[in-house]
């Protein structure tokens, strides 16, 4: 069983209205990285995540239409060349370089990173096709 991302937030407590609907209508659901947005919350990048199973997903959609919230569309990355879904970043000094600056740069002004690994490298770990997310 996976767990889908359904909100994502700074801070825990804007997600636990929409917690205890879910859990009223008997979905499991849990928020991810709670603990750390509450010890790390002075750096914007953090964030907790609602998760939900994802054989719950169609019923979750429903209640969220109902009580007027928005379901987080992530893109998954896929790989052009074969179409699979097993994507590392690539491990090369490039892309350490630009994930640390992004991560000091967004410490030092107080902003949030949005996507750190925004124009990064990736690799398929099925077909070694390198290439670059838009």
């Amino acid at each position: 069983m996976q767990f889908i991302t359904i909100k994502e937030s700074h801070n825990a407590t804007d997600l636990l209205v929409l917690k205890s609907k879910l859990e009223s209508e008997g979905i499991s659901c849990y928020l991810k990285d709670e603990l750390t947005t509450q010890v790390l919350n002075y750096i914007p990048a953090m964030t907790v995540e609602l998760q939900v199973a994802d054989k719950d997903i169609e019923r979750v959609k429903e209640i969220m239409e109902e009580i007027g919230e928005k379901l987080v569309d992530y893109k998954t990355l896929i790989c052009p060349n074969c179409d699979s879904e097993n994507i590392k970043v690539k491990n090369s000094f490039k892309n350490a370089i630009k994930i640390l600056t992004t991560f000091f740069i967004t410490i030092i002004t107080f902003t949030s990173i949005g996507n750190i690994f925004k124009k990064v490298d990736y690799k398929c770990m099925n077909c070694d096709h390198e290439f670059r997310d838009i």
